[in-house]
């Protein structure tokens, strides 16, 4: 379960973490996560941002062989 703590939990546990051989947090990280990492300005150059619910399965739908096999076939205009 995800419990939410109140900011000085927050930064007890993000110095406690810092103090590990592997920093999995530190006070900075959780300074910049209060911090709104969003802008509101239009995206440049003509870009339309797509939802990833959207774009992600063409990234990862046909990662196997037999998928590569089907995209090369479908691109010669084979029968699948």
């Amino acid at each position: 379960p995800i419990i939410g703590l109140g900011d000085g939990l927050s930064y007890l546990q993000a110095f406690a973490l810092e103090l590990l051989p592997v920093k999995l947090m530190s006070r900075d990280n959780l300074a910049s996560m209060k911090v709104d990492n969003v802008s509101d300005a239009p995206f440049p150059f003509g870009i339309e941002p797509a939802a990833i619910e959207g774009t992600a399965p063409l990234w990862f739908g046909d990662a196997t062989p037999r998928g590569r096999y089907i995209g090369f076939r479908r691109h010669a205009g084979r029968s699948v």
